[in-house]
């Protein structure tokens, strides 16, 4: 009987063994790949802008690299003041760039007392429209927003679409957010050399767009608490307007 319970306890103890080190090994392969992963994206893209408008409304990005930015000056075309909440152009002279558009519903700021009252914003129309109306004024190319196609990136859903001026160009238009549930609306526009789509510039910008966030998880990245590979929680779960 002793033998029997002796050998009993041998054997659990042997597969308990067993699990722990199958489970050392999997979070040990797992560490490696974010680790992998994480000098992938910083082999392709640039820190992300701090001190502006991107990190005062928690919109994170990292654009592709050899751009820098933001300039002084939205840099796709003209936009009326007001119009947008953030507005920043990233620029490799020549061979790429990144434009940034976004709204975020934020609560209205109660007005001061004995304060000036402050000036009215440009009317505002459907975000995706107007920003699709500003890609035909700068590039001449024109889309319908029901055209725009589903790309999820690592829990991030955007709606993009593609588009060729034929002048030896691509323009990728990608949207996050619909300013319902989730108070952001993000465009971003990327523009590059179509010879180096494939091979040089599309890789980096799935990088970009993987590695996007807004909210609560935008405010952990910048503060360094969170590293981008940490995919599990998707951008609109963290989007509420209370993390303001």
């Amino acid at each position: 009987m002793r033998r029997a319970v002796a050998i009993t306890l041998g054997m659990t103890l042997v597969l308990a063994a067993g699990c722990g080190t199958k489970n050392y090994e999997d979070r040990l392969r797992l560490t490696i790949a974010q680790m992998k992963y994480q000098r992938d994206l910083d082999n392709n893209l640039t820190p992300p802008s701090t001190k502006g408008k991107l990190e005062e409304l928690q919109i994170y990005v990292r654009p592709p690299k050899e751009m820098t930015g933001p300039t002084q000056a939205f840099m796709m075309t003209p936009i009326e003041p007001g119009r947008f909440d953030v507005e920043a152009s990233f620029i490799e002279d020549q061979k790429q760039s990144l434009h940034i558009l976004g709204r975020v519903k934020r609560p209205k700021a109660a007005a001061k007392k004995g304060a000036a009252p402050q000036p009215e914003n440009a009317p505002r129309g459907d975000f995706r429209a107007e920003v699709l109306d500003l890609v035909k004024a700068a590039y001449g190319v024109e889309v319908e927003a029901g055209k725009l196609k589903e790309d999820v990136r690592k829990g991030n859903a955007f709606r993009a679409v593609t588009l060729d001026p034929n002048n030896g160009k691509e323009i990728q238009v990608d949207f996050y957010g619909d300013g319902k549930a989730n108070p952001y609306e993000v465009a971003l526009v990327f523009e590059y050399l179509k010879a180096d789509g494939p091979t040089v510039v599309k890789p980096k910008i799935a990088y970009c767009l993987e590695s996007f966030a807004v909210g609560d998880k935008a405010k952990r990245l910048f503060a360094g608490s969170e590293t981008d590979e940490d995919a599990g929680e998707s951008s609109e779960e963290s989007a509420a307007p209370g993390a303001f």
